[in-house]
């Protein structure tokens, strides 16, 4: 499905294709939509549109986006073709909806294969591609290549640190085209509504104890056994710290539907203090970090936004290694039972107490309004 462009209005198209980055994208996408002389197409695929991965294509409408061109992959498969297969698929149908929808610009957020896809289509297409996010290191994913790749790619960039952005111009881009603005969850952050506890158990059914743990954990896609061990490493230390436990859904990588058949079996043995969500979107998402006492798993989330906002985090492996802690994180090995164990103590009680929800005490400028107002002011040099 493609809805051609509006040739009155600077085009400007953005690509999502899971629910993490689109809760990243969301309010740069809001500022967009409600400028008058900007058309903003929105390109949606991935785990957005898999019903295995909770079709969060829903989240997006329930924002009154409209998306402009729909570009499904065989995620719902009964064996899930590999992410090069799926690459392949995003390629094809980000090509087609570029050819059709004839953006000026194309704004791209991260470092996932979707992404890494609508990068090779956009730029063989020789549209500008606006590169948000670039310049991280996550040792312990191939994710680490493909953002580098997509930075490649890029004709401009805003990063979220000032090592991210040295290490942009590091590679061969000029400084003039990098911008540091800060991780864009700030303006989900700045936005974010207060939910209370009750709220929060209405809209998700889980229920708070006295200690309350948020798990968002993903394949380690370097590792041998993508992780799995650290995962049932993680689980045999939920059962030893007593506390009520919410699993994240993992992403659509290889190895997320072991994890999340080991999610389905700890919450069917442990039904009155563990539950699942498949995605709780953004607003959600930000109360969980002001409400709960921890958060374990090995998520960019227990690195930016849990440390922001105060969450102790213990965070498993090697996945996020090389990115920067923006608060208390503690690191643990993959293979270190007792570690872990131990870790998920000091996270818990070093989180508890009577202060919830968390307040939010931010002094940064918002990311979104930085790039929105530098388009606006860098339209005729956006091809350069």
């Amino acid at each position: 499905m493609v809805k051609k462009m509006n040739l009155n209005k600077i085009s400007v198209a953005a690509f999502t294709g899971s629910r993490s980055e689109y809760g990243l994208l969301r309010h740069l996408l809001i500022k967009l939509r409600e400028d008058p002389t900007i058309n903003l197409q929105l390109i949606v695929s991935g785990s957005h549109l898999s019903s295995q991965y909770g079709y969060t294509i829903d989240e997006i409408k329930n924002d009154n986006f409209h998306p402009s061109a729909l570009v499904p992959l065989s995620l719902d498969e009964k064996s899930i073709p590999s992410m090069a297969f799926l690459t392949a698929e995003a390629i094809k149908g980000v090509d087609k909806a570029l050819e059709l929808l004839n953006p000026e610009y194309l704004i791209l957020l991260g470092d996932r294969y979707e992404t890494f896809a609508a990068a090779i289509a956009g730029h063989l297409q020789q549209k500008c591609l606006i590169h948000l996010h670039g310049g991280e290191s996550t040792y312990g994913a191939i994710d680490d290549r493909l953002r580098h790749s997509i930075t490649q790619l890029s004709n401009w960039h805003f990063t979220a640190a000032e090592p991210y952005r040295e290490k942009v111009i590091n590679m061969g881009i000029e400084p003039q085209n990098v911008f540091q603005v800060g991780p864009m969850v700030i303006d989900g952050l700045i936005h974010a509504p207060i939910i209370k506890h009750n709220q929060f158990e209405e809209e998700t059914g889980f229920r708070f104890g006295e200690k309350n743990l948020l798990v968002t954990y993903h394949p380690e896609t370097l590792s041998k056994d993508l992780g799995i061990k650290g995962f049932q490493a993680l689980l045999n230390g939920i059962r030893k710290n007593k506390c009520h436990v919410l699993f994240t859904k993992p992403n659509a990588d290889t190895g997320g539907e072991i994890i999340q058949s080991l999610i389905e079996d700890f919450v069917d043995q442990s039904p009155k203090s563990s539950w699942k969500v498949d995605s709780l979107g953004q607003t959600r998402y930000i109360a969980a970090l002001r409400l709960f006492e921890a958060m374990a798993g090995n998520s960019s989330s227990g690195l930016i936004e849990a440390p922001l906002i105060g969450l102790p985090v213990l965070n498993i492996g090697n996945r996020q290694r090389g990115r920067i802690r923006h608060g208390y994180v503690l690191d643990i090995p993959l293979d270190d039972q007792d570690a872990i164990n131990q870790g998920l103590t000091k996270v818990l009680e070093k989180g508890y107490g009577p202060n919830k929800p968390r307040n939010l005490t931010l002094n940064q400028k918002s990311p979104s309004q930085e790039i929105w107002q530098w388009l606006k002011t860098h339209q005729n040099q956006i091809f350069k």
